[in-house]
Parts: structure tokens; sequence; C-alpha cells
């Protein structure tokens, strides 16, 4: 089978990190924040937001290094082909384990709202299908796709936050934590932060223009300050009750249903988290893809998304079945493969820049 994947431009990559950066961020992840860091917690995504942001840049000055270069030649030509084989094996698999836990909080969520008594098998009818065309019709048509739905997916994102505003009516108590606390809830629920190493995946085929990284900055920038709103305006909506209310995005509208007599405006909610559910897992299968062929370059790159989907399926019906289950996944696995994107990687890449430093002051 063969796929191709056309360069996209800066707007459209701005705008896939725009959509990738809320996942996992916006149903449970705020509920376990405050029930480990108290009110302190709105703080926690503002500090990993500064990280994220941090991959952003470095991501930044690697492709302003080599403008033309994949990141797989970069690496075999620094590093040798065993160091390339093995990043490219744990992006694989940490891409893998994101979409596992994307997958099991949303149908959680989604069994729990409106199909208490489905299976897994409802909701992959309804997901596998799409994601694997959107993965497979290529890079750009992603891109495209996701330009197309961005103005609905900004749009109801911000409306989701104004109603929630209108529900703040707690005052919640301050410094009810210490600094072990706050900094173990940290390393707990930092799990959902690194995303933005896909762009590595991808750096030969971003074609950024002098003067035209601003979309990429700014996009990125807007939806870690909206997934910071969405976690703030839900802990001071909720504050003493965040611990029985576990879906974010969703909750901080629920008052309008309860109160104002409008309807189930709440409704609009799950549309974006629909939205958002398709774009995120296809692009994580869409990286798996990229990192798998990195590793096996003479397989057809049918088998990728074979080995994408079987695994997937394994995990996510023999291992993850519950809420609780996908929290413990979250909050004791997940962490650990966090070294990769903000300790390993970045440790190359500075390797990277010091190696040629050096080579440029022997010349």
């Amino acid at each position: 089978m063969k796929i191709i994947d056309r360069n996209i431009t800066a707007w459209q990559t701005g705008i896939l990190l725009f959509i990738l950066l809320f996942a996992n961020k916006v149903l449970v992840l705020p509920s376990l924040l405050y029930e480990g860091a108290k009110f302190e917690a709105f703080l926690i995504p503002i500090i990993a937001s500064f990280l994220e942001f941090g991959l952003l840049f470095l991501f930044y000055k690697v492709k302003m290094r080599f403008p033309d270069k994949s990141f797989e030649e970069i690496l075999s030509a620094r590093f040798g082909k065993v160091v390339q084989i093995l990043i490219y094996i744990f992006f694989s698999v940490y891409f893998l384990a994101k979409a596992v836990l994307l997958y099991n909080v949303t149908f959680i969520f989604f069994r729990n709202m409106i199909y208490k008594n489905a299976q897994n098998f409802v909701f992959l009818f309804a997901l596998l299908p799409i994601i694997n065309h959107l993965a497979i019709c290529g890079l750009r048509v992603l891109g495209r796709t996701a330009q197309l739905f961005l103005p609905v997916i900004f749009l109801i994102t911000v409306f989701c936050i104004v109603v929630g505003c209108f529900g703040i009516d707690s005052n919640p108590l301050l410094f009810q934590t210490n600094a072990t606390m706050f900094f173990s809830t940290f390393f707990k629920n930092f799990a959902p932060f690194g995303d933005s190493i896909l762009l590595f995946m991808i750096i030969d085929r971003v074609k950024v223009e002098r003067g035209q990284w601003k979309p990429i900055f700014i996009l990125s920038a807007l939806a870690l300050l909206c997934v910071c709103v969405i976690t703030f305006v839900f802990i001071l909506s909720y504050s003493h009750t965040c611990f029985m209310h576990p879906f974010a995005i969703f909750e901080i509208m629920s008052f309008v249903k309860e109160y104002e007599g409008l309807g189930r405006l709440d409704l609009i909610s799950m549309v974006v988290i629909i939205l958002y559910t398709y774009f995120q897992l296809a692009i994580y299968l869409k990286v798996f893809m990229f990192s798998f062929c990195g590793v096996f370059k003479k397989l057809d790159v049918l088998y990728s998304v074979l080995t994408f989907n079987i695994l997937f399926l394994i995990i996510i019906n023999f291992f993850i079945t519950n809420l609780d289950g996908a929290v413990f996944f979250g909050q004791n696995l997940l962490p650990y493969f966090n070294a990769f994107p903000f300790v390993v990687l970045p440790t190359f890449v500075l390797l990277l820049f010091v190696r040629r430093r050096k080579r440029e002051v022997k010349t």
C-alpha cells in the first residue's frame, strides 16, 4: 500500500498541534489534580504548559538548523542507526500508550453519560474506520480536514469556557496543600503532556518559510491557555466536590441544564469531545506509522496500521476496562513514559547541538 504524505504548511501544523494539545487534559485530569493538590491544582497545567512550550522551542531550533532533513536522517548521521531505531521504538510505544489512555477516558465518559450498557465494540465500530482512513489518506489530507473543522472546534471550546464561567459560585480555600503533595500530584498527572514531540516525526514535512512561525506558536499557546482556563473554571465551579465530577469540560456546562431551563445545552460539549477524539486518535496513529516505518523500513506501511490496531485492541479489551483502570494507567505507568519527551529526547537534541559546535570549532 502506498501512502503519500505531502508537506503541510505552518498553519496546518499549528492546527494539528492545537487539537492534539487538548488530548487527555479536559475530562478527567482537572478532577484528579484537585483531588491531590486542592485549589493550587490550577498551577500544575500552567507549569506543564511552559515545559510543553519548551519542547516546541526545541523543535524550532532543530528545524532552523536542519530545515530539509528528517529526524531519522539527523539521528542516524549524528548518533548511528542503533540509537535512531531505539528512539523511534520509544516514539511508537509512547504514542500508542497515549492513544490507549485517550480512548479509554473518552469511552468511559460516553458510556456513563449516554450509552450505559454499551461495550467497546460499539465505540470501536464508530472510531476505528474513521481514524484509520484519516491516517492512511496522508498527512496533508489530515491537516486540511483539521483546518476545515478548526472554526467549529474553537468556537465550541470557547463557548464551553464562557458558559462555565457563569457557574462559578464558590470560594475555595487557599494553601490547603504542601510542596510534597503538590509535586507528587504534578508527577502522577503529568502524563497528558508531552504531545509536542510529534513535530519531530514530521519535521521534514513541515514547510515553514521565514517569518511564518507565528501560527505554530500562537495556536499552541492558545490551546494550552484554554486547557489552563478550563481547569481553573472547573475548580472554581465545584471546589470541594471536584472528586464527584470527573469530566471537566462537560461538568462546567451542566448547571445550565439544571438551573436555567435552556435544555440540554451541555450536549454541545459532547460534540467537541467527539471531534477532538477523532482527530487526536488519527494523529496518534499517524505518528505511530511514521515511527514504525522508521524502525522497519523494508515492511509495507500497511503493517504499521495493522500493528497499531492489533495492539490497541488487545490493550483496551484486556487490560483497561473501567475508569479506575484508566486512572491507574495514567497515574502510575504513563508518567514514567514522559521521561522520553522531557528528558531523553531533549538530551539527544542538546548533544546534537554540542557535537555540531565542536565540529565547527575544529574546522
